[in-house]
Formats: C-alpha cells, structure tokens, sequence
C-alpha cells in the first residue's frame, strides 16, 4: 500500500522513528547498486546560523536513509559570526560528531570563475579561508574534507589553463593545510550535443577523459562526485549517460583517484529536447527562471534505477537534489516523495 503524504514535519520525524528498526540504511551492497552515502547542500545565511537543536530533524532523516554525509557547497556554511558572536556552525559540527557523521566544507569561488584574467587572486583568497576553516573547525572529527567547487563540463584555450590551475593550486593549499582531509570535486557533462539548450562547444566523450585525466593527474585532488543527469533534464536515459560515466572512470583509474557519482535527486520533468524548445524556447538555459515550474524531485523507482546504473562504475553515491525537493522538512510534497524514497532503499 502507498505511503501517505505526511502533512507536518513532525508526523515525518515521527514515521522515521517507525521505519528505522526494519533496516532500511541503504541498498544493500550485493544489489550492485552504488549506495547513497550523503547530499550536497547549497545552504544559505539563515541554514548556516541555525542552532544546533534546529538541525536534529534534517539529521534525523538523513540517518534513517543510511546517509552520514553532508557536501556544503556554499561558502555560507562556516562563515564567520559578526562581532565576534558564539559560532553555531562549531556546535553543528560538534553534534556531527557525537553522531558519527561526515561533514566537506566549500572553499568558494567566484562568479564566473572560469573568465577570470589571473587566477592568482582566486587561488590566494581560497588559500586564505581554507586555513581559517582549518583553523576554526580542524579540531572535530566530522570535518572531513573540502568541496572545490570550480563545477565545470570541459574547457579549452585560456578557459582551460584557469580551470587547471584553480584545481591544481586550490587543491595543494587543501592539503598544505591538512594533509588528512580529503578534496572533493563534482564536474558535470552535457548531452545535448545539438546545442539546443545553448551556444556551446561540445565535447566527445574521449575529449572529456583526456580533459579530466590530465587536471586529476596533476592535481591533489582525491574524490570525483560526477553529476549524473546530463543538464538536469529528465529525459536522457541511462544509456546516454555511460559513454561520460565510463570515460570518467577512466580518467580516475588512470589517475589514482576515487570515483563517486553524484545522483541528482532534482530534474527538468521535460519529455524530449523538442519538449524543452516548445516550452522554454531554443537557446534557453536549464537555469533560467523560466523553466523554474517545471523543476521536480526524481521519483523514488527512478533514483533506484540511477543507483543500479550508477553501481556499474562506483559503490558510492552522494545526491544533489534532496535538500530542495526530498527534505522532508521542507513542506508536505517533499515529505510524501520522502517517505518513498524511505520504502524505495530499505
């Protein structure tokens, strides 16, 4: 029988509580599929200063769905109180702890980074705030790593020599500052190699090996959590994405890197590419406020199939999407699509 749509956060918390005992922490591994093991969460100023007790539900929910971790890509998360105020992120981390869990901190960027005419700057600022994140949070055991999050598909020319040199040099001060903790990176690849969603050069999926076996060689660079959906859209199927999922694997395997596969919980519900012109118009990009109604959390038999995909290249899985379509916090739509992902990987 369906799961009903829970129609308050705590008849949520409530309904996690009854599931948890029946062993639902993830897809077992002998399934093949790769395991869903945390999220990467954009939180903003107001997340980033919760107290602690406001966090417990979220927690809560991410524990009875088998996930310990927590990839902040926003600069937000660890930013510094005013006037010398208490610092919740501290206690955050703190009760990261107590519960065993796993926190990457962003080290930032800035807007179109990748135009950037030196990126000496860049490099000496993130330098900068990962040695204050260290020094602030390097104490607690949750801290695991750090997110860079120079999100890119491949690069040519100047574009190129940026981006390389942001990785190489991001990374490195990452790990002058903490040689234990691990870098974290989430590349993207586009399958619309019509150039419908907009002007752009397309790249083969032996372009895009090369392009990121030669940044992962030469760099500190240690986890690769590769964006699964091809530009968002919910109608490319699995088998368009294994050409870029196997020309990743590659890279990393050549490299001496890990490969995770970030799963994206949030799609374009659109149909075709011809779906998305009629709608939105040639040219027009995935992000653009207009395509903003159409945006949905990934049904719970749809992320069991992308798991079982994924598991073909990785036994790890994180997930951006959750945080703004599955949070069960976030309003009774997301707490229904919650519980079935609750039933989905028990």
């Amino acid at each position: 029988m369906r799961l009903i749509a829970m129609k308050t956060c705590v008849a949520v918390v409530v309904a996690v509580s009854a599931w948890a005992p029946l062993g639902c922490a993830g897809l077992p591994a002998n399934h093949g599929h790769a395991k869903l093991a945390g999220i990467l969460w954009w939180i903003g100023p107001a997340d980033a200063a919760r107290p602690v007790d406001a966090w417990q539900e979220d927690l809560e929910a991410l524990d009875a769905l088998g996930m310990d971790t927590i990839i902040f890509i926003s600069p937000h998360a660890g930013a510094k109180p005013p006037g010398g105020a208490a610092d919740p992120f501290d206690a955050f981390l703190g009760e990261m702890d107590r519960r065993g869990m796993h926190v990457y901190l962003c080290t930032g960027q800035p807007a179109a980074w990748w135009t950037l005419p030196d990126p000496a700057p860049e490099i000496t600022r993130a330098s900068a705030h990962v040695q204050d994140l260290v020094a602030r949070y390097g104490q607690h055991e949750s801290f695991a790593g750090f997110y860079i999050p120079y999100e890119c598909y491949v690069m040519w020319g100047d574009a190129a020599t940026t981006t390389r040199r942001l990785y190489r040099d991001v990374a490195s001060a990452c790990k002058a500052a903490a040689p234990a903790k691990r870098t974290l990176i989430s590349p993207f690849f586009i399958l619309d190699d019509r150039g419908v969603l907009g002007d752009f050069r397309w790249a083969t999926p032996e372009e895009y090996r090369a392009f990121w076996e030669d940044i992962l060689r030469d760099s500190d660079v240690d986890t690769v959590a590769l964006q699964d959906s091809g530009e968002h859209l919910a109608c490319y199927t699995l088998e368009q994405r294994a050409p870029f999922f196997q020309a990743m694997k590659d890279a990393c395997g050549a490299s001496g890197k890990t490969l995770w596969a970030n799963v994206e919980t949030g799609e374009l519900n659109v149909t075709s590419l011809e779906d998305y012109v009629a709608r939105f118009g040639a040219k027009t990009h995935v992000n653009d406020p207009k395509t903003a109604p159409f945006w949905r959390g990934v049904p719970a038999d749809k992320l069991v199939e992308k798991l079982a995909f994924c598991g073909r290249y990785t036994d790890t899985a994180v997930t951006w999407g959750y945080a703004e379509f599955v949070r069960p916090t976030n309003g009774p739509m997301s707490a229904e699509l919650y519980l079935d992902y609750l039933r989905a990987l028990k």
